[in-house]
């Protein structure tokens, strides 16, 4: 039952991050701090050429104030649901 409820605090965790980091962008006329942040990743995509397939790989990571309150936010309403059950 706990790695069920690890999956489901963890997924709470990222959606709370993914609304923070969209409320931050779009309040960021408001208060422009909850749009500034850090962002992570590879400049250029990795390619591989295999021939018959071509495959390439890229990610960025995007750290700002509201994603990281949004972050917060969620485990803490996580942490709390899960104590109650």
């Amino acid at each position: 039952m706990s790695r069920r409820r690890g999956k489901i605090v963890f997924f709470i965790v990222l959606f709370g991050g993914i609304i923070g980091a969209i409320l931050g962008h779009i309040l960021k006329d408001i208060i422009p701090i909850l749009d500034k942040g850090l962002k992570v990743g590879t400049p250029y995509p990795v390619g591989f050429n295999l021939y018959l397939i071509g495959m390439s790989f890229s990610i960025h990571i995007n750290i700002t104030l509201g994603a990281i309150i949004g972050l917060l936010i969620a485990f803490l309403l996580a942490d709390v649901g899960r104590r109650r059950l």
